[in-house]
């Protein structure tokens, strides 16, 4: 069920730079992402009877990320600014199907936010 979900807090671990790639920014929501719902992908892959190493949990995440991409019209492999801006939306939507409290996306969307103002134009 999923109100009986943890969710994990995740901040941000480095400071940013002035101006950051795409991929960049991508890999910090990546980690986001993971930080926040990978003790679910986990508790999903011990019920499957498969292996829940870290490895292969983040390894979900990237797969769930991914799919974000493809479903918004992105490329995980060659994002843009303004498609990372709609995975983080999609994100931000799936998290609340999921039963994420409204506090931690608001709060994990408005440091992402800070992450794509930092994007570089290309």
């Amino acid at each position: 069920m999923a109100r009986d979900r943890a969710f994990r807090e995740w901040r941000l671990q480095e400071v940013l730079p002035a101006e950051m790639d795409v991929v960049s920014a991508r890999d910090i929501v990546l980690d986001c992402f993971y930080t926040v719902h990978g003790a679910h992908f986990e508790a999903t892959k011990t019920q499957l009877g498969v292996s829940a190493d870290e490895k292969r949990v983040r390894q979900s995440a990237k797969g769930a990320l991914r799919l974000a991409f493809r479903h918004t019209g992105g490329s995980f492999d060659a994002p843009t600014k303004m498609q990372l801006e709609k995975v983080i939306d999609y994100l931000d939507e799936q998290s609340r199907s999921w039963g994420t409290p409204e506090e931690v996306i608001r709060k994990h969307r408005a440091e992402l936010q800070r992450v794509v103002a930092r994007v570089r134009e290309s």
